[in-house]
């Protein structure tokens, strides 16, 4: 693998499997999207196989600043806990933001409650909002229509 410079952008698919089917028999492999905007580190929608994906692509999820749920089904969140402690070296390094729908975080949440004290913060996305990790700014315009609370971002 090659070198990355911390300040090159890059996007690398941690996995592309979707559908219950791919995912359970990990026909392709779901990890999600890693991003490296201006050298800030995000983690999006961390499906289940996300640890193994990326630290075998020797990314390091203690230099992530964040996690950004679209919304809470498996294939988008279930990597969350596992990623979340890697990020924060098991709690000993509070450490980044989660940034999840409101129904991520509710009554059947995607994320241990121990786990958001180990956290900087977590953010509920709203549609209309704008928000920041460290130099990179995201806009979630508009409600997705979807069996659960949906956003996209720009």
């Amino acid at each position: 693998m090659e070198a990355r410079s911390p300040s090159s952008d890059t996007i690398t698919f941690l996995g592309t499997a979707g559908a219950r089917i791919m995912v359970a028999n990990q026909i392709l492999a779901s990890g999600g999207l890693w991003l490296n905007l201006s050298g800030t580190e995000i983690l999006l929608d961390p499906g289940p196989g996300t640890i193994v994906q990326s630290t075998k692509r020797k990314l390091r999820a203690d230099k992530l600043s964040a996690i950004i749920l679209s919304h809470r089904h498996l294939d988008h969140s279930a990597g969350t806990n596992i990623m979340v402690e890697a990020m924060t070296q098991g709690g000993f390094k509070r450490h980044g933001w989660l940034f999840a729908p409101a129904d991520a975080l509710g009554s059947e949440p995607v994320i241990f409650s121990y786990l958001k004290d180990y956290l900087e913060g977590v953010e509920v996305l709203q549609e209309g909002k704008s928000y920041s990790i460290g130099n990179i700014s995201f806009t979630t315009p508009i409600r997705h229509i979807h069996q659960v609370e949906t956003y996209g971002m720009l």
